[in-house]
């Protein structure tokens, strides 16, 4: 018996563009631009994806080992499918996060909030295993070591 093949058409488009800026040695600003353009065609279900990103973020670096940061991202998606789940949203969502070095530079302990203001959205992801944000707010705490 024999296997039928069936062919999909996928493209796949990403662009980036960033600026990275120390002004002093305790302060570090990011400003991003992200552009993600998913296209599929075939089997039964046809979809067209645009995803824009921007990510605005500063981080401060104290000589004692305290760092803190913050980041907003602007996001921007319009979503073309056969189906119900076509639409369009754009939202903002704020990421934020202490940490202090440990002496002699033996690793971090931080406790950083993705989507602190637990901001509601539609927002479609290609790759469900693998969610590129979260969709409620996410409160976690690291440590990392860095032993000799």
């Amino acid at each position: 018996m024999g296997r039928e093949v069936i062919e999909v058409d996928w493209s796949e488009y990403v662009g980036r563009t960033y600026l990275f800026w120390t002004p002093h040695p305790w302060l570090a600003l990011k400003a991003e631009y992200l552009f993600e353009r998913f296209k599929r065609e075939g089997l039964t279900a046809q979809m067209e994806l645009d995803t824009h990103r921007f990510p605005l973020g500063i981080k401060l670096f104290h000589p004692s080992g305290w760092s803190a940061s913050l980041t907003t991202t602007y996001w921007n998606q319009d979503v073309k499918l056969e189906s119900s789940r076509s639409g369009r949203d754009d939202f903002w969502t704020v990421n934020a996060g202490i940490s202090y070095r440990l002496l002699k530079r033996y690793g971090f302990i931080m406790l950083d909030t993705i989507n602190l203001f637990n901001k509601r959205f539609n927002y479609f992801d290609i790759d469900t295993q693998n969610p590129i944000i979260e969709p409620a707010r996410t409160v976690f705490f690291r440590v990392m070591l860095a032993l000799p």
